[in-house]
């Protein structure tokens, strides 16, 4: 469950500089200097807690690509990271500074785990640790900002009372001793309250069809990249009068059409995760995000494909269908760990969806690291472990779009063959739209 990046810099990049960098501005991304520590032996969920004498050095690693360090290289290394899970006894991210890549340039392989970050906030993440500007910016800690410690007991019941709670600090002291009481009035309360979310989710859940893409899966991952132009989706985005979002997915259901083959359905099903974070929430870590499903058109002329798409995202960003695919989020705040568990296996049972489709908007200017431009961000979002082997993450970033599609090695060995359809679809979208 990592959520990743694929950062690739016109040039050079350091992998002491790196360590630095973070090092240097840790206190604007202070999560990224704990780690998660079980409290009461499982009963509660854990708590965040930070690592005393934390050396970034630690978390960023150094590889190098084989020749001709092409796409092909670096996506072969980018499966072979995500293959790998992070330590769950550190800091819930990893950095890995890549070498080798044609034309002098270089890549940054980013892992940061779905309890750290949504897909908004890893945005904002590598905003902070980028610049600007080529000339970098200073950004030192407040004055007389206190040493970081690890926290004691206390604090960390504290910090379990309010996250189980949903209350300020501040309130949590005053309700520890209620929400560590072990209350089988209050279990039994909420495991039917978990059940009374599961039986409104099972009213608007869609029942996919059963492709390729809902397979069994195993550790081993594989990833591909596809292009676009930011402008180019934006023209056909006016021409259709759609939305961005409703373009890239309309590019995903083309290109599912001839990637599926002679087994395509009629219509695939993507879960379509919707950002509820609010201005005042941005640069905040943790999930601020809701889901809805889509329907996919994968017969018919692209546009009226594409117009079907809109309409069916409009309908369901109106409905209820955001407030229960919060709930499926934020499942674990409903119930203790064993009922939040049974919830979202519940829900990711057999055709619940085909795949996902992650659309994130990036900063539109050129940032750098250190005076070395970033050129291109590519995404990497985590797939259901149990039945869902293909996932599309999506950035726009200084102009250009960049399609990062992460797959089960075993059942979707041809992901570099979805990736090309990507932009193939997207010429017949720009096409047909014309």
């Amino acid at each position: 469950m990592h959520v990743g990046g694929v950062l690739v810099f016109d040039g050079p990049i350091d992998r002491e500089l790196v360590a630095e960098r973070i090092r240097e501005r840790l206190h604007l991304i202070p999560r990224y200097g704990m780690r998660l520590d079980d409290v009461l032996g499982g009963a509660g969920y854990p708590v965040w807690e930070e690592v005393p004498d934390l050396d970034p050095a630690r978390q960023v690693r150094r590889a190098a690509l084989p020749a001709p360090g092409g796409d092909a290289e670096l996506c072969e290394l980018v499966g072979d990271l995500m293959s790998e899970p992070l330590d769950r006894a550190r800091p819930l991210w990893q950095l890995t500074v890549v070498e080798g890549l044609a034309g002098g340039r270089s890549a940054l392989v980013a892992k940061m785990h779905h309890a750290l970050v949504d897909g908004i906030a890893a945005v904002d993440v590598s905003t902070v640790i980028l610049d600007p500007t080529a000339e970098g910016l200073e950004l030192p800690p407040p004055e007389g900002e206190p040493e970081r410690r690890r926290a004691d007991r206390v604090e960390q019941i504290t910090s379990l009372a309010a996250s189980q709670l949903h209350l300020p600090r501040r309130l949590a002291r005053g309700a520890v001793a209620r929400a560590l009481a072990l209350d089988p009035v209050d279990a039994r309360r909420q495991i039917r309250s978990a059940a009374g979310v599961l039986g409104e989710l099972a009213k608007i859940r869609p029942q996919a069809p059963p492709t390729r893409l809902n397979a069994e899966i195993g550790r081993d991952r594989a990833y591909a990249i596809a292009r676009a132009r930011l402008d180019e989706v934006k023209a056909i985005r006016h021409a259709t009068g759609t939305t961005v979002n409703d373009v890239l997915l309309a590019a995903a259901a083309l290109m599912l059409s001839d990637f599926l083959g002679p087994e395509a359905p009629d219509t695939a099903v993507a879960l379509v995760p919707v950002s509820v974070r609010r201005e005042d929430e941005r640069g905040e870590l943790g999930n601020r995000i809701s889901t809805v499903f889509a329907d996919l058109p994968l017969r018919g002329d692209p546009v009226e494909r594409l117009r079907a798409i809109s309409a069916g995202m409009a309908e369901a960003k109106g409905s209820s269908k955001v407030r229960a695919g919060a709930l499926i989020v934020g499942a674990t705040g409903l119930a203790p760990p064993l009922v939040s568990s049974l919830a979202v296996r519940a829900m990711s049972g057999p055709r619940v969806f085909n795949l996902v489709v992650s659309n994130v908007p990036g900063p539109q200017q050129t940032f750098y690291l250190s005076g070395v431009p970033l050129l291109e961000a590519y995404p990497a979002v985590p797939l259901n472990p149990r039945n869902q082997a293909l996932s599309i993450g999506i950035l726009s970033y200084d102009g250009g779009v960049y399609f990062g599609l992460l797959a089960d090695r075993d059942a979707v060995p041809d992901v570099a063959d979805a990736a090309a359809g990507l932009e193939v679809a997207m010429e017949e979208l720009a096409a047909a739209a014309a």
